[in-house]
């Protein structure tokens, strides 16, 4: 699952939806969490395009300790090995759609300072707890501005899939291509449609202590839009509440990847095959880029 450069979705609550969430720490002796609860209540229906939303605040907690974390350490070496070779230590880098902070924990640990943006207000109180140690901003990825600024930029986990039309995804590209400094690399991987096909089907459910989420992801090959239908339920003592809603993601292909890089100033642009290239297993379909 990746985070949203504008997190605009469709979310439909019925009923009274009231949700205890953790809040998480890391504890700098001993890497263990401190949790404090954290409230949010919502009542009546709901259903529009909106900016996230309570249900979203759930999701936000549950994709920040399984799919985010399972994700950043396997391709935690190739990000290493693409983005950082030759940059050196205390360098400035950007995490662009940052989600809850994985990449820039590892990334500040590995002696880096980092600056991460999201849409999401949620994923972005739970990125400053992931990593205290780095800044965060809530901005939206489609119209942030620095210039000449950062000695590197990575976008990971398919968030750029998020980017609803090629013209907002050229306007990231050209907002990341003002934040490097000269010769500076961005890096960051999509899926193509090979892995929309292959993976984008069946059910999965994951747990954590009292909220469940069932994620149900499509694909449709002719609007080549695909879709994550999620529904968390929350079971709290006698009480229990459930919520849906869905994330949607734009399949693009290396083709129009390529010519949006070109488009936003990257002339010098390479493509990884995360399976064949860089071994990273079950990630058929998926592709890391390279550019300058």
């Amino acid at each position: 699952m990746s985070t949203a450069p504008d997190h605009v979705m469709t979310i439909t609550t019925r009923g009274e939806f009231n949700l205890k969430l953790p809040r998480v720490s890391p504890n700098p002796s001993t890497d263990n969490l401190i949790r404090q609860p954290v409230t949010i209540s919502m009542r009546g229906n709901y259903a529009q395009n909106c900016e996230p939303a309570p249900p979203y605040e759930a999701f936000a907690f549950l994709y920040s300790r399984t799919m985010a974390v399972d994700f950043c350490r396997q391709a935690l070496p190739a990000y290493q090995h693409l983005a950082l070779r030759g940059v050196p230590l205390g360098s400035l880098l950007l995490d662009v759609c940052c989600g809850s902070g994985q990449w820039a924990r590892e990334l500040t640990r590995l002696g880096y300072r980092v600056t991460g943006l999201d849409a999401s207000p949620a994923m972005i109180r739970l990125a400053r707890e992931t990593a205290p140690s780095a800044r965060f901003l809530v901005a939206d990825a489609r119209n942030f501005r620095f210039v000449n600024s950062f000695s590197g930029v990575i976008s990971a986990f398919n968030s750029l899939s998020h980017a609803s039309s090629a013209e907002q995804l050229l306007q990231i590209f050209r907002n990341v291509r003002c934040a490097l400094t000269r010769e500076a690399a961005f890096v960051f991987d999509l899926s193509m449609e090979e892995a929309y096909l292959s993976n984008w089907r069946g059910r999965f459910s994951s747990r954590s202590g009292e909220l469940t989420f069932t994620l149900e992801p499509s694909y449709d090959p002719v609007s080549r839009i695909a879709q994550n239908q999620i529904r968390i339920a929350n079971r709290n003592g006698e009480s229990a509440s459930d919520t849906a809603f869905t994330i949607s993601q734009h399949c693009y292909s290396e083709d129009e990847i390529r010519h949006a890089l070109r488009q936003a100033d990257f002339h010098d642009v390479e493509s990884f095959d995360a399976e064949n290239d860089l071994a990273i297993a079950g990630e058929r379909g998926r592709l890391f880029f390279r550019c300058r």
